[in-house]
């Protein structure tokens, strides 16, 4: 029987730092010439791979002569000022170059103080009051009554009694010139409505016994509208749930009140108070509406004897 072919031994590992006695199965894997690679330089696991070609080079480095120079794997130190690769033409540290030593610190001359300049203090102004939206029944009283002192006396400035008045109470114009305006068409409400009740009870006494032959003379007189008549007149004798509660007089304060009221009636022009508030301080112990309610009654005592008392356009036909 033939032998079976022979098999290659294992490649013996050979101690570190010993040679080989010549068998081939021995590999160089720890060259005499090599010297160990310290720790920080070593490859990382994933670049210990055996490259083709390998082995031929170590069985070529284990092959040469222990004669030859060995060569340290490391590379060698380089010191001197190649150390940092090629330099530029610029030194690195311009600092240490300079030969000029740094002057020491001077200081510069001391300026003159500049003269003072004497600042003028703006004159602190005082806060003005925010101009009212409304005036108050005082500030209205007092602009009627230095507008009736105005055309009393028949002062008329240059600039207008508005403007003067606004001026004289420290108070908006536009709230002013519409005081006066209110003032003068109360004012001439009240003429034109003393002049009716004057025609009114002028025609009564005259023995006219016809509502509208009254109005349409007062119409004439006054050249207003016949209705403008009427409702003055409705007003005179419309009566008021609140005078009810009222207690009456006694017959010398009637007697009193009526004979004021005549006297009332021969006027040119209606007083600055109301009627029944001139009555009630003249007198002292009756109230405004006491006196309201006499003459009301007074009144309604002739109306209701007149013809014709419904106005034409409240005929129901």
């Amino acid at each position: 029987m033939s032998k079976p072919p022979e098999r290659s031994p294992r490649a013996r590992l050979i101690k570190k730092g010993t040679t080989s006695d010549g068998r081939s199965e021995d590999r160089a894997r720890y060259p005499f010439d090599a010297t160990e690679v310290p720790p920080s330089e070593r490859f990382p696991r994933e670049q210990k791979k055996v490259v083709p070609g390998l082995r031929e080079r170590r069985a070529s480095a284990a092959s040469r002569s222990p004669s030859a120079s060995p060569r340290s794997l490391r590379r060698p130190t380089i010191s001197g000022p190649d150390q940092w690769g090629v330099l530029p033409d610029r030194p690195l540290f311009p600092a240490a170059q300079r030969t000029t030593k740094r002057q020491p610190f001077q200081r510069s001359e001391q300026k003159l103080p500049r003269r003072a300049v004497r600042r003028k203090r703006r004159a602190r102004r005082k806060a003005v009051p925010p101009a009212p939206k409304r005036l108050t029944p005082e500030q209205r009283r007092q602009v009627e009554e230095r507008y009736r002192a105005m055309l009393a006396s028949g002062e008329r400035p240059p600039e207008g009694r508005r403007k003067v008045i606004a001026r004289e109470l420290r108070l908006p114009y536009a709230l002013v010139s519409e005081a006066v305006k209110n003032y003068l068409h109360r004012e001439r409400l009240r003429r034109t409505n003393f002049e009716i009740e004057k025609i009114y009870w002028r025609e009564i006494l005259a023995g006219q016994d016809d509502a509208r032959a009254i109005v349409e003379r007062a119409a004439a007189e006054l050249r207003l509208d016949p209705g403008r008549i009427w409702w003055w007149l409705e007003k005179l004798h419309e009566w008021r749930k609140a005078l009810d509660t009222e207690p009456d007089v006694s017959e010398a304060q009637r007697a009193a009140i009526l004979s004021i009221y005549q006297e009332y009636l021969k006027r040119e022009a209606p007083p600055e108070k109301g009627l029944h508030l001139l009555i009630s301080e003249t007198i002292g112990d009756v109230t405004p509406r006491q006196v309201h309610k006499v003459l009301l009654q007074y009144r309604l005592s002739f109306w209701t004897q007149l013809k014709n008392t419904v106005r034409p356009d409240r005929v129901v036909a």
